[in-house]
């Protein structure tokens, strides 16, 4: 039995906001690129999970299970 609540509610974030919001502490910022390119290359301050397992996985990986998460799966240019 799954002990973790889930949303599903999504909303597309752009580049211009993602930047205002980054550095929002009630904001995490997730990578959902394989583990080999997120060690590569990814945004400082990045969690790195599988998109196939965020909602498994946040709740262990994110400290603060109210911050808003923002995911994004190729590097901003």
């Amino acid at each position: 039995m799954d002990t973790h609540s889930t949303t599903t509610a999504m909303d597309v974030v752009d580049y211009d906001e993602f930047r205002q919001r980054r550095e929002d502490p009630s904001v995490a910022v997730v990578d959902v690129l394989p583990p080999t390119t997120y060690k590569h290359s990814h945004i400082p301050g990045a969690k790195n999970l599988p998109l196939a397992h965020v909602l498994e996985l946040a709740p262990d990986v994110l400290s603060d299970q109210q911050q808003e998460i923002i995911l994004y799966c190729a590097g901003f240019t």
